[in-house]
């Protein structure tokens, strides 16, 4: 057994795997050098979960990238030896890669100098794919290229927090988001940036995504796509400067606060069998309409501000059958009617 000294020294082990470099190796001894630290990392990994589950605390892992730490192994060790965590790995350094994290559960990625985690799968893979796994979060990262940025996916609650997620840029194309999320998952956004991919985020197949304060910009399709029984919820958000700001399908939004502006196309389309809500948010000055209504959709505003739209009209609804409510309330150029009725409409706060 551990002495509770020792638990203490090694609750939060430090990893250094920098091999000595000389200019005089050869390629093969070069090889033969990352592949024993590899080993050594690994191995070092065993011995701090070991002490760790001993002393039935957290596992606190650090590495740095640029002097070859892995997070692949990383993460390899931790599935293997404590996947129903707490976990945490901090990560120093420009990391290259494509990462699976699958059926594991509390799970930090986390960066407090700016680390960085770049495709290298030249956009054929997610650049952190999370799969099947419950509480994982990324937080403080710039995350370069990829499929998808951030895939969250096959009911797994993910936790995106403070990162910069960044494209290869705003060309049309099957699978290229910012942050993806499938499948029945859920993810909860605060304060990142997400810019210069088709969409910001799409979300489908009954999976739910809260943002807040995150800056979703100059992504060429739109900023948010929400399809297939999904819903997307924005507090104080900016969708500004994409293709369209939110695209809604079949499915919920609910917007408190936050601005959809300068986008080239429309501010809000409110598609088929849709449901959109409207508390706070400012709408103005995108190249449609601010919010589009279209067939068997409903649409109702409780407070926001949509006016200065550049198509003439601010709140658009298409034949045939869209429903608005208090639409009144919006300050901006309409063609929707609402029928009168006999008794006073109840407020919906």
């Amino acid at each position: 057994m551990l002495g509770h000294a020792a638990c203490l020294a090694m609750s939060t082990p430090r990893i250094n795997t920098n091999a000595t470099k000389s200019t005089a190796l050869t390629e093969v001894r070069k090889e033969n050098i990352m592949r024993q630290s590899t080993r050594f990392f690994a191995f070092f990994l065993l011995l701090a979960i070991g002490a760790a589950s001993q002393c039935a605390q957290a596992t606190n892992l650090s590495l740095n990238c640029d002097k070859n730490g892995s997070i692949r192994t990383a993460l390899h060790v931790l599935a293997t030896t404590n996947p129903q965590g707490p976990n945490t790995i901090t990560v120093l350094g420009s990391c290259k890669g494509n990462f699976v994290i699958k059926s594991m559960d509390r799970l930090t990625l986390i960066t407090r100098n700016g680390a960085s985690i770049t495709d290298r799968s030249n956009g054929t893979l997610a650049v952190v794919d999370i799969e099947d796994s419950h509480s994982v979060t990324v937080q403080g990262f710039a995350i370069n290229g990829g499929a998808q940025g951030i895939l969250c996916n096959t009911a797994s609650v993910c936790y995106l927090t403070g990162n910069t997620i960044q494209g290869p840029g705003t060309i049309q194309g099957p699978g290229r988001f910012g942050v993806d999320v499938l499948r029945g998952s859920r993810a909860f956004l605060e304060s990142n940036v997400i810019q210069n991919w088709a969409r910001g985020a799409f979300i489908t197949g009954s999976a739910e995504v809260f943002s807040s304060n995150d800056v979703i910009q100059h992504n060429g399709g739109s900023a948010i796509a929400v399809l297939n029984r999904s819903y997307f919820e924005s507090t104080n958000s900016s969708l500004d400067n994409n293709g369209v700001g939110i695209e809604a399908g079949g499915s919920g939004v609910f917007l408190g606060g936050g601005t959809i502006s300068g986008n080239n196309s429309d501010g809000v389309r409110v598609l088929a069998a849709s449901e959109a809500i409207f508390s706070g948010p400012t709408i103005t000055a995108n190249g449609g309409v601010g919010v589009q209504v279209l067939d068997g959709s409903f649409a109702a505003f409780l407070a926001a501000s949509i006016t200065g739209n550049l198509s003439g009209l601010d709140v658009d609804c298409e034949p045939q059958f869209p429903m608005t409510r208090f639409v009144d309330r919006t300050g901006g150029i309409t063609n929707c009617v609402e029928p009168a009725s006999k008794s006073q409409l109840k407020d919906l706060k």
